[in-house]
């Protein structure tokens, strides 16, 4: 080792890491002015309120379903996209991409048009007379979930991407048919992938605020959900309760995290 190569190298390690904590400092900071600013009271008045109950159990509800349905899209269609060339896959491949760059206000408004169309209003109102989507909880769901199904397809489909074909020729060849092969060897080999697409979409779909508030309003007690209730609490100028809830998906947003983490294993995505 050349004489001055470990001073060098640990002085262009400092040098690499300022970045980093400036950016984890700032991070730091702005979660403990959230928390710092939480008062009792405002603790008290918020766990009262029922409303701002129900805002968090619809929160949770909606999350979880939009995702588990999501990565169901996911699975079969990352594969498919893995997989197979077909004409228009670029197309295909490319409009997928749209949920992930679109301003998610933009497909909010095209999900607010769309059942303003006579198909739209057929499928929101031709069952159920006061709708099934506008200004109602499953419309919640359905925003969230073509908001968050493009990135559980991203996220999945890489996980495709990288297990190599010869695994799935090898499970053929020894007697396996394709149904076998594709649940008992590339499911498996792909778990990570799937529960970090779980992950990404849930955190995307969690935190959506401007296409629900769009499509369904923000009715207390029927369609608030949890960004939206900061929106709320904020215009009417109770900022101690919107802190509150602003805390507590802090705090549900890292405890997923963090579970997700670990059951993700050693050969996790992240």
């Amino acid at each position: 080792m050349p004489k001055g190569s470990t001073p060098y190298r640990s002085r262009f390690d400092l040098l690499l890491a300022g970045p980093l904590a400036a950016y984890l400092l700032l991070l730091i900071a702005l979660i403990a002015g959230v928390f710092g600013r939480i008062t009792p009271e405002a603790l008290a008045q918020a766990f009262r309120d029922s409303a701002l109950l129900h805002a968090v159990w619809l929160s949770l509800l909606t999350s979880v379903f939009s995702t588990l349905l999501a990565v169901l899209v996911a699975v079969p269609s990352g594969y498919l996209l893995a997989r197979r060339r077909f004409p228009g896959h670029f197309v295909l491949d490319t409009l997928l991409d749209l949920p992930i760059v679109l301003p998610p206000l933009v497909m909010g408004l095209a999900v607010l048009i769309f059942f303003n169309t006579a198909l739209g209003r057929w499928l929101d109102r031709g069952v159920v007379k006061q709708g099934l989507f506008v200004y109602q909880p499953l419309g919640i769901v359905l925003v969230q979930f073509i908001v968050g199904c493009a990135f559980a397809v991203r996220v999945i489909k890489a996980g495709f991407d990288g297990l190599d074909l010869r695994y799935e020729e090898v499970a053929m060849t020894l007697g396996a048919n394709r149904a076998q092969t594709f649940f008992k060897i590339v499911l498996p080999n792909v778990a990570p992938s799937l529960v970090a697409g779980a992950v990404i979409s849930w955190a995307r779909i969690f935190g959506l605020f401007g296409p629900v508030l769009l499509v369904c309003g923000t009715m207390r007690g029927r369609t608030e959900i949890m960004p939206t209730t900061i929106f709320l609490e904020v215009s009417i100028g109770r900022i101690e309760v919107a802190l509150v809830v602003g805390a507590c998906m802090i705090l549900i947003s890292m405890a997923t995290l963090v579970a997700f983490k670990r059951l993700g294993g050693k050969g996790y995505l992240w």
